[in-house]
């Protein structure tokens, strides 16, 4: 955590003199994001914005050829199957696969070269916009690199301590945070930290509204459902091969799929929470003239804290073991240690970034549990 050792202040009480002005330090560079960095970013999305929307039309016409080739490649291949099949009893030996030249031209023509073509066409802007992303990983990063490590142990023991409001857990976070220091893997561990921060920051900002929208609609919950279903039953090496192809090699890469991978939880329990508010609860405030918002504001969401909590936990929990996979395509930090321990054979650095990983683990769901648990005794306490 930064370059301070306290030989080079010669006391303590030197050091602690410098303490004020490291604050001040992190305080400026924090309000220089806020206020440039953040600003410059939006400002560049809207000007690649502007001309996007103005480029609607071409969009909708090159994605309407994308998917009328598609077509004509599956139906090539079908018609190509029943064409050459062997239409005999010595076909009831064997299933009726479709043969190796039909396969691959049904896989290029329906598959790949929509996809590549996709890729050639807005792959440039796919990365424009998800330029403030990147953007806000490297500041995050780089503020967490920047703050002196006792006074990250502090807020993160001030963090744990809210959330849990329990001494073991803060004991158990503080050892955590000494494990990771004593083995030297606290810059690691703050890549992973701000790679957790803004996959979690995106998954609750996408994943909450859409739970909302799949309880408010039971055609909306059927159809995003299946959605889930694969996101959270496709091996995630699979959709590591369009997020490689789109983004490279890269920490965005990283992000991208650890959001894929982590999002389902939280919006399927946002949605079960808001579903399984008591109905009478919902007919008083309708009978009170409360419009839907003010329902959704003032009952449902409250009401549904707990299952919402419980499905960020969840989140977290999947993030972090998509860590290390994540780190094939880029994403930095503990998980891209664990990969080196196994490209080089190395247990004992293995074990050591993955138990971190675990402990980090172990913390966040301790601490989210409890304040699951506190809010479900005021919900019970208010009503």
């Amino acid at each position: 955590m930064g370059d301070l050792k306290f030989e080079e202040f010669g006391d303590i009480w030197i050091f602690l003199l410098t303490v004020p002005g490291l604050l001040f330090n992190m305080v400026v560079g924090l309000a220089k994001f806020i206020c440039i960095s953040l600003p410059l970013t939006l400002w560049a999305f809207a000007q690649w914005l502007g001309p996007t929307l103005l480029d609607i039309p071409v969009i909708l016409f090159k994605t309407a050829r994308i998917l009328v080739n598609s077509g004509y490649g599956l139906i090539k291949g079908v018609y190509n199957f029943f064409v050459t099949f062997d239409w005999s009893w010595n076909a009831l030996n064997d299933f009726p696969s479709l043969p190796s030249h039909i396969k691959a031209l049904l896989n290029l023509g329906g598959i790949n070269q929509p996809f590549d073509y996709f890729a050639g066409s807005y792959g440039t802007a796919v990365k424009e916009f998800i330029f403030p992303l990147r953007r806000s990983m490297n500041d995050l990063r780089d503020f967490i690199d920047f703050m002196p490590w006792p006074v990250f142990f502090a807020l993160v023991l001030l963090l744990v301590y809210w959330v849990s409001r329990k001494v073991g857990v803060v004991v158990l976070a503080l050892g955590a945070l000494l494990f990771i220091g004593i083995f030297g893997l606290m810059d690691l561990a703050s890549q992973t930290f701000s790679l957790m921060i803004l996959s979690i920051i995106l998954c609750v900002v996408f994943g909450i509204p859409l739970g909302i929208f799949m309880s408010a609609s039971d055609a909306v919950d059927r159809a995003v459902k299946p959605i889930l279903d694969i996101m959270q039953t496709m091996p995630s090496f699979v959709y590591l091969i369009p997020v490689l192809i789109l983004f490279g090699v890269s920490p965005v890469a990283g992000l991208i799929a650890v959001v894929i991978y982590a999002m389902p939880p939280v919006v399927r329990l946002t949605n079960l929470g808001i579903r399984l508010v008591p109905f009478e609860v919902v007919e008083a405030s309708h009978a009170f003239g409360a419009n839907y918002l003010q329902r959704l504001f003032g009952t449902l969401i409250p009401l549904a804290l707990p299952n919402v909590f419980a499905g960020i936990n969840q989140t977290i929990m999947m993030a972090l073991a998509m860590v290390v996979i994540a780190a094939l395509v880029g994403a930095p930090g503990l998980g891209a240690e664990v990969l080196s321990a196994q490209g080089t054979v190395n247990l004992a650095l293995g074990l050591q970034s993955g138990f971190a990983v675990a402990l980090i683990a172990i913390v966040i769901d301790r601490s989210f549990h409890l304040y699951g648990e506190r809010m479900q005794q005021h919900r019970k306490v208010g009503h």
